[in-house]
């Protein structure tokens, strides 16, 4: 007996065989996810590139020459002395050579330092205000204008970021009755980081390097993980240390010298005490004042009245600051002092110049 197959069958034979290759097609590998990259000032004339993503390391460009970047923690490490907090990413750093002229990231160029910067971004206080006391509409552009003012600030392409402090505000949830912040994350975790800095920032972070100084939010009693984690120019250890200490960046003839006074006692905007003795000179009040810092920092300050290449003096010019609202120059005794802060969460008029203003 002969058997003819009817037209359709084959057609639907083909059809599930089909199906059954298409569902045997194992699902293409994730790719990993590059949250953050940027480039940092360290100590005496070095810098590092840093990158912040959900899976292994990436690899950066130098001038051709692909350089693998080291762990700076890991996916849910612990870290002692801190608020808990959940960080599922992994932070990853290396130094960048002396002499490099070009680096990318994730097929993308990064911003290395050049010597002696012309156009300098200082601002501080960035973040959006959630906690017991205020709350801020972090999803209004006008109520936090961070995002449009990196975007501006990147336009102006300045060759050297400063950020005095105060990178994270988003401590508490957002209050039911207020539209403005909803759904936004809160707490301590790489969450509420990743919406109130890294996010907004990428365009002035991929724009210049940065110098990161730390502020009072990110001591070890409310966001310090993430200071530890991702912007502390030592490297990563098992237990946050508040008050580490000062160093001095440099690019070219151009320094800055960089304080982690974020637990010290505040100065109340009296930013000549604290620089004068810096610059070499000194008086009971200069002395006052350096006796804010720790005692470790007192050390390096002494060091670094005279430190300079080739026995040249280097002789502090202007001071900035952050944690108060405004800005202020100083024509008396000392440097020119400057005040950023503040100006993110709440527009306010700048403070007159004197001692023991905020």
């Amino acid at each position: 007996m002969s058997h003819t197959a009817r037209p359709g069958a084959a057609a639907s034979a083909s059809l599930v065989l089909g199906l059954a290759i298409l569902a045997w097609v194992p699902p293409p590998a994730a790719q990993a996810r590059i949250f953050s990259q940027w480039v940092e000032l360290g100590p005496d004339g070095m810098s590092s590139a840093r990158a912040i993503t959900d899976e292994a390391c990436p690899l950066v460009v130098f001038d051709g020459m692909p350089t693998p970047m080291s762990i700076r923690s890991e996916p849910g490490q612990k870290i002692d002395n801190v608020k808990p907090a959940a960080f599922p990413v992994r932070s990853c750093e290396v130094a960048v050579p002396q002499g490099a002229v070009a680096a990318t990231l994730d097929g993308r160029a990064l911003p290395l330092a050049r010597p002696n910067p012309q156009r300098i971004l200082v601002f501080g206080d960035t973040g959006c205000r959630l906690d017991q006391r205020a709350s801020q509409d972090c999803n209004d552009p006008a109520a936090w204008p961070f995002p449009k003012i990196v975007a501006a600030a990147a336009n102006a392409r300045p060759d050297l970021v400063i950020h005095v402090g105060d990178y994270h505000y988003r401590e508490s949830p957002c209050p039911a009755e207020r539209s403005g912040c909803t759904r936004s994350p809160w707490g301590y975790g790489f969450d509420a980081w990743y919406v109130d800095f890294f996010e907004p920032a990428a365009p002035l972070l991929a724009a210049a390097p940065w110098i990161m100084v730390r502020g009072n939010h990110e001591d070890c009693a409310r966001a310090g993980e993430g200071w530890v984690r991702f912007l502390d120019r030592l490297p990563a250890s098992a237990i946050c240390r508040d008050l580490t200490g000062i160093f001095l960046a440099r690019l070219g003839d151009f320094g800055v010298v960089v304080v982690d006074g974020a637990r010290a006692e505040d100065p109340k905007g009296d930013m000549g005490a604290l620089a004068r003795p810096v610059q070499g000179g000194g008086d009971q009040s200069a002395d006052r004042g350096l006796a804010r810092i720790p005692q470790a920092a007192q050390f390096h300050a002494q060091r670094v009245r005279s430190a300079g290449e080739r026995g040249r003096e280097y002789r502090a010019g202007t001071g900035v600051r952050g944690h108060h609202a405004g800005r202020c120059a100083d024509g008396g005794r000392g440097p020119h002092s400057f005040l950023s802060g503040g100006g993110f969460w709440r527009l306010a008029p700048a403070p007159a110049c004197g001692r023991h203003r905020r």
